[in-house]
């Protein structure tokens, strides 16, 4: 990040990997400089397909919109977006984002996160797109993860999957996200390894059949090796209903 002392901040979306985090993570925490317009150029410059495809628009926008900035050249295939400075905006009690595909829910929520805190606690996120996609985490790990580390830092956050979307083309998966926080937020402080106590395992496919094998099989996989630690093992499935002949 150019932190020039006039005009807009300046990001270089080809830095590093040269793909959609810079995107997010410049979007993300743009609120803490609200004051300056921000300017990415050269998006995704790293990438087979370079510009903004649909699920950074998603995220791209809902984060403007949480930080009370408006977007120009947010359109799919864009190597340019200007975010302007904030401007107070009244917001609705719900935002919505919705990918046209099934564009991963949890990095909307890498984009949004920040600016929900900080800009506009209180709100809740309704997100569709795609809940277990390849390529990105799975909602089961805002959950299972981010939650608990972030919450060692006074932050609530809850993520609730009302529907599952994958990589199959199929309906959109849906997740409904409120967070809140301490401020100032006290440090993450993680120097000690510890002991496992618990071993602790989610399953979810668009298929029942598959589903239950893959829980069988994970089940069997944990359980020799928390035989050896002294833990628990504990498998959780989420599955559709069987088929009418598998009952």
């Amino acid at each position: 990040m150019q932190d020039a002392t006039e005009g807009p901040l300046q990001i270089d979306g080809a830095t590093l990997e040269g793909g959609g985090q810079v995107i997010r993570t410049s979007l993300s925490l743009a609120f803490l400089q609200p004051s300056r317009p921000l300017r990415l150029h050269s998006i995704r410059a790293g990438r087979p397909k370079p510009g903004l495809a649909n699920q950074h628009l998603v995220g791209a926008r809902l984060a403007a919109a949480l930080s009370g900035r408006a977007l120009t050249g947010d359109d799919k295939g864009s190597t340019e977006l200007v975010a302007a400075a904030h401007e107070e905006r009244p917001l609705p009690p719900s935002l919505e984002a919705a990918a046209e595909t099934a564009g991963a829910v949890t990095l909307m929520l890498q984009a949004a996160l920040p600016p929900l805190l900080f800009c506009a606690p209180g709100r809740q996120l309704l997100l569709r797109g795609g809940t277990d996609v390849n390529f990105s985490p799975p909602a089961a790990h805002s959950a299972l993860v981010l939650a608990p580390l972030l919450a060692r830092m006074g932050v609530c956050l809850d993520t609730r999957v009302a529907a599952r979307g994958f990589n199959d083309g199929g309906p959109l998966g849906q997740v409904t996200v409120t967070a809140c926080c301490e401020t100032p937020l006290p440090p993450l402080t993680l120097t000690e390894r510890g002991k496992p106590t618990s071993l602790r395992a989610f399953v979810a496919a668009s298929d029942a059949a598959a589903c239950r094998l893959l829980a069988e099989a994970l089940q069997r996989a944990l359980s020799a090796a928390a035989a050896l630690r002294g833990v628990e093992v504990a498998v959780e499935v989420d599955a559709p209903p069987p088929a009418a002949e598998e009952c």
